[in-house]
Formats: structure tokens, sequence, C-alpha cells
């Protein structure tokens, strides 16, 4: 059918028919003519205003997607792990420590320190630990052959590694990298007591990668050493493996 100009113009008279009722069902039914003109009057005036409060809702609810529900998300997992407590909004002792670890994975280092994974170790276990964790996923450092204490210990910190990874993949967060174990290797080497250039050589990696990702371990230790009321054992030993891995040329 070819297109009609009254047809158009009718559907625009129909539009404001409709909005012209929907104005009427917000208008008091006691009201006279003149009051009910001005009331109009009113509401078409207010009619940006309205559509500013439309677009600010929406961009309320994009943001609520882009920041509340991803905090939501993980103090849901927190809260599982027993450093919230979700339903109250408060955080518990237990969280209280936890927010004063600034590492990578803190809740995976959290749950380690719960468990006492640290407490036994000697300060060159924990480093190679520690290195394991703050790694990146996809660096090499050689092939250093680690003992029997820090392999058994890593496989623990890998078991609770998959135990956080499971409450965060329930409640949509994706898992963390896995760890790093050519970088253990690494660094309980120099904790130990290698020369610098002997580790370099043994691992063949790059001098700037090994720097990195030793001054990483190394602040990590310093952070787990700060919690000396919560957990004095697992502090000391992180102090000492701290001051073994931050010497020349990490320092």
């Amino acid at each position: 059918m070819e297109p009609r100009l009254r047809a158009a113009q009718a559907e625009d008279v129909d539009a404001l028919n409709v909005i012209d009722d929907t104005i009427e069902s917000l208008l008091p039914s006691d009201l006279g003519p003149e009051d009910k003109l001005r009331c109009s009057r009113l509401l078409w005036e207010v009619r940006d205003t309205a559509d500013d409060y439309h677009r600010a809702t929406h961009r309320i609810e994009r943001l609520r997607e882009e920041v509340w529900e991803p905090f939501e998300q993980r103090a849901k997992v927190l809260g599982v792990f027993g450093y919230l407590d979700f339903a109250a909004e408060k955080v518990t002792e237990r969280g209280r420590w936890l927010a004063d670890l600034h590492v990578d994975r803190p809740l995976l280092v959290g749950e380690a320190l719960d468990k006492g994974l640290f407490d036994s170790l000697e300060p060159k276990q924990m480093a190679g630990m520690i290195a394991a964790l703050t790694a990146d996923e996809d660096r090499d450092y050689g092939e250093i052959e680690l003992g029997d204490e820090i392999i058994t210990s890593l496989a623990r910190f890998e078991d609770l590694g998959f135990k956080v990874a499971a409450e965060e993949w329930k409640h949509g967060i994706e898992p963390a990298p896995e760890l790093n174990f050519s970088a253990a290797g690494a660094a309980v080497r120099w904790a130990g007591g290698a020369e610098w250039t002997t580790v370099v050589h043994e691992t063949r990696a790059e001098e700037g990668d090994l720097f990195r990702m030793l001054s990483r371990t190394g602040e990590a230790l310093m952070q787990i050493a700060s919690l000396k009321k919560a957990h004095p054992a697992a502090a000391r030993t992180a102090m000492a493996a701290a001051s073994a891995v931050l010497r020349e040329p990490v320092r």
C-alpha cells in the first residue's frame, strides 16, 4: 500500500493520546480544569528531567554490574572461608590480618598460613613456595631439582589452590594461574646461598626476569613477616627467607 500522510499523522495523534491518558491517570480526579492544565504543563516541563533520571538509572545499573557485582562475588568467597561475615557485612578477626597481607592471591596465602603450611619450613623452602606463587605462570626458570620436602609442601599448597579456585569458580570468578614450579627451584637455590652468576647459569633465564621474580618474592615474604601477632612462626621464617632473597644484587 502507498504510504499516506494522514496515516502518519494518525500515528502521532495516537501517541499523544497515550501520553495524555497517562498524564490523566497520574492526576487526582478532583482537580478542576485549570489545575489539570497547570499540572499537565508541569509534567511536560519536567520531561527532560525525567529523561535525565532514566539515563542516570541505567548508568547506575551498569556501574553496579561493573563494580558492585565483582566485589560481591569476592566477598562471598571470603565469607565461605571465614574472613568475612557476608550476611552481617562485617570483617571477622581472621579477615583483619588477611586485609594487611598485600601479596598476590592473598586468600591462598591466608589459607596456607591458617593451615600452618609454612610453620615447619626452612627459610629457603618458604622462599621457593612464595616464588611459585608470585612468578608469572609462563616464565621458565630452568629445571633445578627440588627436594622431597619442598615438593610435598608445594603439592599441599597446590591442593589449597584447587580448593580456593573451586569456590571462586562457583561464584563466577576466573581461577588464578597455576603455580610456577621452575620459579620455586630458582628461589630455593638463590635463598640457599648460591652465587648470582651460578643461578643465572643454572636457570638459563634472562637476568631481568630473574631479578623481578626474586624481588616480588622478597616483597611478599616481607608482607608475611609483618604478621607477627597472628602467625608468629610463619612470620619469623618469612623474615629469614626475605633476608636470604633480598641480598645483592636483588636488594
